[in-house]
C-alpha cells in the first residue's frame, strides 16, 4: 500500500465545556504534519466557543503555536459566530474568519474530514 499525502479537515463542532475532545482536534492536526499531510482546522457551531480568549488557553497554547508553526491555518465560521452573539475582539488571535461561502468551500477543497 502506498502513502498518499492528503488534505484534511479537522472540524470542530463540539463544545469544549469539561470535555478535552476540542484538545484532542488541536492534537490530531499537528500529528497529522509528521505523517506529511496538509490539515485546516474549522471551528463551527458549538466549537467556536474552544477559539474564545476566555477559555483557559494552557491545554492548547502548545498544540497551537506547534500548528501555527508548520503553516496550519484556524478557521472558525463567521455564521456560527453570530448566532452565539461571540463578537471577533472574543477571539484568541490568529484565527480566519469564514463567511458561509468559504466554509463550503473548505468543505469540499478536503479529501477527508476528521470531526470533533
Amino acid at each position: 500500500m502506498e502513502f498518499k499525502e492528503r488534505k484534511v479537515l479537522v472540524l470542530i463542532r463540539s463544545k469544549p465545556f469539561g470535555k478535552i475532545i476540542n484538545f484532542e482536534g488541536w492534537r490530531a492536526a499537528v500529528g497529522m504534519f509528521g505523517m506529511d499531510h496538509q490539515p485546516t482546522m474549522l471551528f463551527v457551531g458549538d466549537g467556536v466557543y474552544s477559539l474564545l480568549k476566555a477559555m483557559d488557553e494552557r491545554p492548547i497554547k502548545m498544540f497551537k503555536a506547534t500548528y501555527e508553526g508548520f503553516g496550519g491555518r484556524v478557521c472558525v465560521s463567521k455564521k456560527s459566530l453570530e448566532e452565539r452573539g461571540i463578537n471577533l475582539g472574543e477571539l484568541i488571535p490568529g484565527v480566519e474568519i469564514l463567511d458561509p461561502l468559504k466554509v463550503g468551500q473548505i468543505l469540499t477543497q478536503n479529501e477527508v474530514v476528521v470531526t470533533f
